[in-house]
């Protein structure tokens, strides 16, 4: 492995630990707090989307390690929503007071089943004309 792969594959370790920590309720912040617990008050929408978004380099990462490439464009936004839902139903506070949080998680859930059925078309068609 060579110094450039090993330095991804270090990267894609170091967002995976801060995109799990988040699952526990922990953020990273970096310099000035390590660890840091979201309050009562706050709604975790930013601590969701950062996670999601660490998570979601660690996952190309990682493909790029193994030499796959996304098939079609929409991929990446697809992985994200995903990556969105997942830590959203962990941080994101069950209660009416954050019923707008909610209520954008079933409309991401919407979106990620349509980005599904659009990144199935778009990868079949990359190889449609290869025969």
């Amino acid at each position: 492995m060579g110094v450039r792969k090993g330095l991804l594959a270090l990267a894609m370790v170091g967002f995976i630990v801060v995109g799990l920590m988040s699952l526990l309720g922990y953020d990273v912040y970096l310099p000035s707090t390590v660890l840091d617990e979201l309050h009562a008050t706050e709604t975790g929408r930013l601590a969701v989307i950062r996670a999601a978004a660490f998570l979601t380099m660690a996952f190309f990462i990682f493909r790029h390690l193994r030499n796959k490439r996304p098939l079609s464009s929409v991929a990446p936004v697809q992985v994200f929503v995903n990556f969105l839902i997942l830590i959203g139903l962990f941080r994101l506070p069950f209660d009416l007071v954050h019923w707008e949080d909610w209520l954008i998680m079933g409309g991401l859930v919407v979106v990620s089943t349509l980005l599904y059925f659009e990144n199935r078309s778009e990868a079949q068609k990359i190889f449609e004309n290869d025969w």
